[in-house]
């Protein structure tokens, strides 16, 4: 190879590297362009023979300032129009050079290439459905929070991310908070780049089990990882990668199984309406939520004072050790280092402005009623749909369904799938309960027609989503079902109770009914679930826990049980009564048409305790108790 190609790819390298590399060979250019022409002219033109450092200055001034140096002969008129030439070029380059960098450097943040200098930061990995409902939530449990920022890393093109965001969140002081970047979530580069060590939160939001996976095990096993824990929370929509997920992500992250979850929440709502009310109003920052307080005033003292301590919050538990321990009794001894449980509008709201007791003059004992006698209630429910993909939601449904179903109750799973056979002889003769599957499309009247639907039956219409197919198709289907069973209830006159499963909440609001219908928005619940716990990674244990079979759950009871409704009453009273029973009440249900009909279908979580109410007979109470 020849000195000039070596010498030329030595360029090429040098060039190609970055604009610094580049001003630094047009300064070498110069100094040697400048220093053989103040040589030609010192040694060969100038009769000044004193200095060769005051000539080559000369020149240098010339070609920097794009002077010329003053002399009338041949020789220097060309040496000056080459000064000039070269000082032109080397200008042009240089600027050619710094505007095209400011491009690149504009153009590399628009879309989403450059470092994120921020610190105690959220941040989603993945654009995925429910981001809207992600980036709303993280914007109201941030609002007293105004420096904290939201950065969503994904492929997709920044750009078309802000015109989203835009039409999603069209405020400026909400845009400005989200920083949109571009770049694979399991790229160990792009993680650096959005700054995920000086992090607060990492949700991830992937469709796909595996990218979830492999996202989570690049974020934990990256080698430049921060040594303090991540706070991760992600949901997985398979049964068989959910077990993995758990193991990569350790006590790092919080993993809840989107089917599993649903399940049980169906299970619950499909019983008792108004109850999605109640999960709604407990997962999501627009309202009530819940909090962890250490409260060392209660330390040695019994549950019940603590629940008559607060005014305008409700405590319905302790956190003992990280062991929730959810409705305990009134006798429970709050320890050294228990963490009160409450519901209550902000972290800050959580005060001690209740009864100081013994002093419990605020109510009247007389209007408690000590306890009525529960009479077992066999009930009907139809489960209608299954999943597109396997049984496992129905198998853990009707398994919970056994849990709050008195004996004699039947359970009828309509769909059309046959293998719902081999379901019922996994789950037959385990409880007191009569199951039959009934085979047939739930999307055709005619079948519909056929059922044997009674007053009182309960009927969960269940969404085919998977987490992976369409939702709007689902979404369809499940609707086509509501509608023709609305128009059976018109035409027949029966009443029997309708729980609707929905992934996308707009859908609902086209079909309003003026009917006592229950919607179960199980995407808001999940993916607020997911927020929550991002903010509060004790609440993932807290809401396994409310969703679970074992312990207290949330029902519905008349308030005419629990005290004396014949005038205005107050909450503590309620509380008190709830009590005494091994209950925790939390809120109650007014039930005329117009309260039903309401968006919260007349639920009222956390009630201000010292306001007395006046209540009807067909009024509930909500408390947390074990069936």
């Amino acid at each position: 190879m020849s000195y000039y190609k070596k010498l030329r790819y030595k360029i090429d390298k040098s060039l190609s590297r970055s604009i610094w590399s580049v001003i630094s060979l047009l300064f070498l250019l110069v100094i040697v362009i400048v220093l053989f022409i103040s040589s030609i002219d010192f040694f060969f033109i100038s009769e000044d023979k004193a200095s060769f450092h005051n000539t080559f200055l000369d020149y240098v001034i010339a070609a920097i300032k794009g002077n010329t140096i003053e002399n009338s002969t041949f020789v220097n008129i060309f040496i000056n129009a080459a000064m000039i030439g070269t000082s032109l070029f080397v200008t042009s380059v240089v600027i050619g050079l710094i505007v095209n960098n400011l491009r690149e450097r504009i153009e590399n943040i628009r879309n989403g290439r450059s470092f994120v200098l921020e610190s105690n930061h959220q941040i989603v990995l993945g654009w995925s459905q429910g981001i809207h409902l992600i980036i709303r939530e993280f914007l109201l449990a941030n609002e007293n929070s105004k420096n904290t920022k939201l950065v969503i890393l994904d492929e997709m093109n920044p750009v078309q991310m802000n015109e989203k965001l835009l039409k999603m969140f069209p405020e400026r002081k909400d845009y400005e908070r989200i920083i949109p970047k571009q770049g694979s979530t399991f790229d160990r580069d792009n993680l650096q780049t959005i700054n995920i060590n000086e992090s607060r939160s990492i949700l991830i939001n992937h469709l796909d089990d595996m990218n979830t996976i492999k996202t989570m095990a690049a974020i934990i096993n990256n080698p430049n990882r921060r040594s303090e824990p991540y706070n991760i929370s992600t949901k997985i929509n398979s049964r068989k990668n959910y077990e993995l997920a758990r193991i990569i992500g350790g006590e790092e992250s919080t993993v809840l199984y989107f089917g599993d979850m649903l399940s049980r929440i169906d299970a619950q709502t499909c019983l008792q309406s108004g109850l999605a009310n109640v999960f709604l109003e407990l997962v999501n920052f627009d309202g009530d939520e819940i909090y962890f307080t250490y409260e060392s005033s209660l330390e040695n003292r019994t549950f019940r004072e603590a629940v008559l301590s607060y005014d305008t919050s409700s405590i319905i538990g302790i956190e003992r050790a990280s062991e929730i321990i959810l409705s305990p009794s009134f006798d429970e001894i709050i320890q050294a280092g228990d963490k009160i449980i409450s519901i209550s509008e902000d972290d800050d709201k959580v005060l001690k402005d209740g009864i100081n007791l013994p002093d419990s003059g605020l109510y009247n004992e007389k209007n408690i009623i000590k306890g009525i006698n529960k009479d077992d209630k066999v009930e009907r429910v139809f489960v209608l749909g299954s999943s597109e993909d396997d049984l496992s939601k129905i198998r853990v449904l009707s398994k919970n369904l056994m849990k709050y179903l008195d004996s004699g109750s039947e359970i009828f799973l309509v769909n059309d799938r046959s293998d719902t056979k081999e379901l019922l002889e996994e789950i037959e003769n385990k409880n007191h309960l009569v199951f039959d599957h009934i085979l047939g499309d739930v999307r055709s009247r005619d079948f519909l027609n056929t059922l044997d639907l009674r007053n009182g039956d309960k009927i969960l219409i269940l969404s085919p989503f998977n987490g992976l197919n369409e939702i709007e198709s689902c979404d369809a289907d499940v609707l086509f079902t509501l509608i023709n069973l609305r128009d059976i209830q018109v035409k027949t006159g029966k009443n029997f109770s309708l729980t609707t499963e929905l992934i996308n909440s707009k859908n609902a609001e086209l079909f309003q009914s003026e009917r006592d219908d229950d919607y179960l928005y199980s995407e808001v619940i999940v993916q607020s679930m997911l927020v929550q716990i991002a903010e509060n990674p004790s609440l993932g244990d807290f809401f396994n826990y409310l969703v679970s079979p074992k312990g207290a759950e949330i029902y519905f009871r008349p308030i005419s049980d629990y005290v004396d409704i014949s005038k205005p009453i107050d909450f503590y009273s309620v509380c008190e009564s709830a009590g005494l029973r091994g209950e925790t009440a939390i809120g109650y249900q007014r039930t005329s048409n117009q309260e039903l009909k309401s968006l919260n279908a007349g639920v009222n979580i956390n009630p201000l305790k010292s306001k007395k109410r006046t209540f009807s007979n067909n009024d509930k109470v909500i408390v947390f108790a074990e069936n």
